[in-house]
């Protein structure tokens, strides 16, 4: 029996090439699998499984698996300069954005936002600093950080791209407009960390943007227009 010694050599002169990047692909694709079996009821629900699955489960990947510094993947200033410009930039962009969708019946219906933030102000601020900016950071650790940065000396811009289709995976079960701003709000967090080298500066951006939708929703709310 005749023994293919060209393939196996190339098999394995692709997993010591890729081995970095298939351990952290096989990483993401663990996290993502769990994230998308548990079921998520509640923005709780939400909180938590973002925490254990995309924070925590790729922290403790780099430090103990790839055994490279957190710095590598986003956790740093990185430059202020870019990070600062392009998040202004993105900000505004969507800021305007948001103002138009809210603007049309037929595309804010498609939103949805937890009623009891709109009860009182105080509900509003626990909700944007207790929930959707640790949630926001989670999710650029995990998307930009782990998976784009984290890809990218092997794959390139591949991975820009890669991490927002990944992201909006997560949002599958929602609207169609929920998905498409989902995946360009994850392109533009993927531009901020690709010339900052930071997640910080997306994670707060993207943060902001979010919770300026939900202060035109909850107007609406009070006006009684939704």
């Amino acid at each position: 029996m005749a023994i293919n010694l060209s393939r196996k050599r190339t098999l394995n002169s692709f997993f010591h090439d890729y081995r970095r990047e298939v351990m952290i692909g096989f990483c993401a694709f663990l996290a993502l699998i769990a994230s998308l079996i548990f079921p998520k009821t509640f923005y709780g629900d939400s909180f938590w499984l973002s925490f254990f699955f995309l924070f925590l489960f790729p922290i403790l990947s780099v430090k103990f698996l790839l055994k490279e510094p957190l710095s590598d993947f986003g956790f740093s200033k990185g430059d202020s300069k870019w990070g600062l410009v392009f998040s202004a930039t993105f900000i505004v962009l969507f800021v305007f954005l948001n103002y138009y969708i809210v603007s049309r019946p037929e595309l804010r219906n498609q939103l949805s936002i937890a009623p009891w933030i709109a009860k009182s102000f105080w509900s509003f601020i626990l909700f944007q600093a207790f929930i959707t900016l640790p949630l926001h950071f989670f999710w650029d650790f995990f998307f930009r950080g782990f998976l784009q940065l984290g890809l990218e000396s092997k794959l390139g811009k591949y991975s820009f791209f890669l991490q927002a289709i990944l992201q909006s995976l997560l949002f599958f079960k929602g609207t169609w407009l929920m998905i498409f701003l989902v995946f360009i709000s994850a392109l533009a967090a993927g531009a901020i960390v690709r010339w900052s080298r930071s997640i910080f500066y997306s994670s707060v951006s993207m943060w902001i943007i979010s919770a300026s939708l939900d202060i035109m929703l909850i107007r609406l709310i009070r006006q009684g227009i939704i």
